[in-house]
């Protein structure tokens, strides 16, 4: 069922159908949140205040943007007042590869040492940067998606993402680690 749907039906008093918008987002989002706060347990938390904030506030979601991007922009806020109250801003990537399914114990290890480099290697990033990157490469969220998470024009988000690439290009040249086997995801990203 289409989020569009699913909103329409919760509107119309089938508040059980939320679950269905839960589950669809909860997974990912907590994999956005982990990168912005560093902590599991507070992604899970914020994750849960965002759900919560946007069905309080489902009669106020315009159609003009995914449901999705909506979302992600709640979270990004709670997120971000929640780092304010803690006086602390920390930029970090997720270990992705602690759900991986694959058998082949090399390509695990392979993948732990990229995700690793790529979490370092975006630390060097400017924060805006990082986001704009891991929200188009990682979350595949369109350009219009990303502006509203990170309530910039698109023009931005296409500025942002051109300027880290660029410094993530310079970042691996001067590392000379470009064009090395093992880190197909961030030569995805900077050929892009």
């Amino acid at each position: 069922m289409e989020d569009a749907e699913i909103i329409r039906l919760v509107l119309a008093g089938h508040h059980e159908q939320y679950a269905g918008l839960v589950q669809r987002y909860q997974e990912p989002l907590i994999l956005f949140l982990r990168r912005i706060l560093n902590s599991e347990e507070d992604s899970f938390d914020c994750a849960q205040e965002a759900f919560l904030a946007a069905y309080r506030n489902l009669n106020r979601y315009s159609k003009e943007y995914p449901f999705r991007a909506w979302l992600y922009a709640i979270a990004r806020n709670k997120a971000l007042d929640l780092m304010r109250k803690r006086h602390r801003e920390v930029l970090s990537i997720p270990d992705e590869t602690m759900v991986d399914q694959r058998p082949n114990p090399e390509e695990v290890v392979l993948a732990k040492e990229e995700t690793a480099l790529l979490s370092e290697v975006l630390h060097e990033l400017p924060e805006q940067y990082g986001q704009a990157l891991y929200l188009r490469y990682r979350q595949e969220l369109s350009y219009k998606e990303i502006a509203m998470v990170l309530q910039v024009p698109v023009s931005s988000v296409k500025t942002y993402i051109h300027r880290g690439k660029e410094k993530l290009r310079q970042i691996l040249e001067r590392r000379e680690i470009r064009g090395g086997k093992g880190q197909p995801i961030m030569e995805e990203i900077i050929s892009r």
